[in-house]
């Protein structure tokens, strides 16, 4: 029994016991857990990207950044520096960063076009055409960048072209994260546009007319909704094969009259500045001889 208490008690654990003598600066050191020294290097986790990594550090694969105390495992930056790099990436025109911040798999969605774009290589393509149109003076101005779980967050944001806004280009993206070769990478974007025509009290009438043409038709309705496009193909075939060789002639008639019409105010411009330019020499020469006899 000897034998087995000097066994248990060789090396008795230190413990810490707080008293009136010591100070309570020691007192509270003593009862907190060790803290690890950041690297100046390191970027720090948002709240919920420890709280996701926690959840899922057996999937992932990765330990959060306050687990760890080795500077060789990678530390994942925070949902509000993905998504502000991406625009900065579109702004500064470097789609090779911004490919870096696309997963292989990336989804996205636009409420300006008919379909979505899967995959890394038609997003960077979307985004490319994006950058293109916007040429060397428009900008994207974001606002606060809100996070949520799942690695979710979503922000506002609008054009502006030399610091001025440009209207109707307010807008607001989400975005889903994920961790792809111990990466935050954008898996998911949904970017609603503001739209330009504004029908107000229309569009509720016309809600309320859709929502009683499917309750009338129900069957109808949850055909048309699951199949959307399709309608538009039809609708699209029907207008090339009926009113197109009667629309499209009109238009380009009107098109090219209103283009004369430019081209001959464009004329007419010109020679009213010629004309106004040569007053304004022979108004200063007069002037000047005026002057002149006056001083004789």
């Amino acid at each position: 029994m000897a034998f087995a208490n000097s066994i248990l008690y060789q090396n008795p654990p230190r413990v810490y016991r707080p008293s009136q003598i010591n100070p309570p600066t020691l007192r509270w050191q003593g009862l907190k857990p060790r803290a690890i020294q950041a690297d100046k290097n390191h970027i720090f986790l948002s709240t919920n990207t420890r709280k996701y990594i926690q959840k899922n550090i057996r999937y992932l694969g990765v330990i959060p950044a306050f687990a760890i105390e080795s500077d060789s495992i990678p530390i994942v930056p925070s949902l509000s520096a993905v998504v502000k790099r991406f625009y900065a990436c579109i702004n500064k025109k470097d789609l090779t960063q911004l490919e870096d911040l696309i997963s292989s798999d990336c989804f996205l969605e636009d409420s300006v076009f008919p379909h979505s774009f899967q995959g890394k290589k038609e997003v960077v393509g979307f985004i490319s055409q994006l950058v293109e149109s916007m040429g060397k003076n428009v900008h994207f101005q974001i606002g606060t960048v809100c996070e949520g779980d799942e690695l979710v967050a979503s922000l506002d944001w609008h054009l502006e072209w030399k610091e001025d806004q440009i209207p109707f280009s307010r807008g607001c993206s989400i975005f889903q994260c994920s961790i792809e070769d111990d990466k935050l990478v954008i898996r998911k974007a949904k970017i609603i546009t503001e739209p330009p025509v504004k029908p107000g009290k229309l569009a509720l009438g016309l809600l309320k007319i859709l929502t009683s043409l499917f309750d009338e038709f129900p069957q109808a309705a949850k055909w048309f909704l699951k199949s959307p496009q399709t309608i538009f193909t039809v609708a699209m075939k029907i207008y090339n094969v009926l009113f197109a060789p009667i629309i499209n002639p009109v238009l380009a008639f009107y098109i090219t009259l209103w283009k004369l019409i430019a081209r001959v105010l464009g004329y007419i411009i010109s020679i009213l500045h010629i004309i106004a330019k040569f007053l304004n020499q022979k108004s200063s020469t007069s002037n000047s001889n005026n002057s002149d006899s006056v001083t004789d």
